[in-house]
């Protein structure tokens, strides 16, 4: 494994928990004892979990109290009987409240980044500053998602762990180099149930949920808010990215990070690193 991989590793996480209407939601937290330093909060994608940013948020500890959720629905995070984008915003800020973060830097991925922005409105004295990274958002007028749709997910558990992790796929599929990050989001996607291994995931998540119109949300956001972009993502359109973007008050962006795809963390770890210690630097 790479060095500056096992360096994040070594930095091993709390696990707590957090009710919000009825769901127990799970995070991980680095360094929540030092009450002294500003709250960073990373949001992962659809169907994803808080591990995705094992090998990330450690990079933060620095200067940062650190924490990666799951969402309701994902990861290791209660299930609910329905789903709504402002209950993922719910979410977030009943995380940022029990660790302690607010006003809280808020970095999310794809679908975790569209429900930061919307926490944001929603709770504006929790979150001070938002990075969104390869996110979606759905305008009133734009046209269907270039993302592909979600898999069915298979409800029946696979009989053992090796041939679970032999389906793990990306969603959508892209180039990735990086097998031993796979290997890492893969295992941590998984748990055992009924004498087999299932996916974590709620399997009635529906497909989003996406707002409506998200250019309400950006147009009365006044916190900074930077807007990260893959530069072969096929889920972000240069086009859309610009847009976002073009709403925001505060905004700066698109930043593209060169030879990434929609999943910056995993086929380009150090470069979305560099860009999140630059973009997080305070502002004159």
């Amino acid at each position: 494994m790479p060095a500056w991989f096992e360096r994040a590793l070594a930095h091993r996480p709390e696990s707590r928990f957090v009710m919000s209407e009825g769901a127990r939601l799970h995070y991980l937290a680095w360094g929540l004892e030092s009450r002294d330093r500003p709250g960073l909060l990373f949001v992962h994608g659809y169907r994803a979990h808080a591990h995705y940013w094992d090998f990330i948020a450690p990079y933060f500890t620095d200067r940062y109290r650190v924490v990666a959720m799951d969402l309701s629905g994902m990861g290791d995070s209660g299930h609910r009987k329905t789903y709504s984008a402002l209950g993922f915003a719910a979410d977030i800020a009943a995380v940022v409240e029990d660790a302690g973060l607010a006003p809280a830097v808020v970095v999310g991925h794809s679908f975790g980044g569209a429900r930061a922005l919307r926490a944001a409105a929603e709770f504006p004295r929790l979150i001070a500053h938002v990075v969104a990274v390869d996110s979606i958002c759905r305008f009133a007028d734009s046209p269907p998602s270039a993302a592909a749709a979600p898999r069915k997910p298979r409800l029946e558990p696979y009989p053992d762990f090796e041939s679970a992790r032999a389906r793990y796929r990306l969603t959508p599929e892209q180039p990735c180099d990086n097998g031993f990050l796979l290997d890492h989001v893969a295992r941590f996607s998984l748990r055992p149930e009924g004498g087999g291994w299932i996916w974590k995931f709620d399997p009635y998540l529906p497909p989003g949920p996406h707002e409506p119109d998200m250019g309400v949300v950006l147009r009365g956001l006044d916190i900074p808010v930077d807007y990260l972009r893959g530069e072969s993502s096929t889920v972000i359109r240069p086009q859309e990215a610009e847009r976002i973007v073009g709403c925001l008050r505060r905004g700066r962006g698109p930043i593209v990070i060169p030879e990434s795809y929609h999943y910056l963390m995993l086929d380009q770890p150090l470069a979305l690193i560099a860009a999140l210690k630059a973009l997080l630097t305070p502002r004159p």
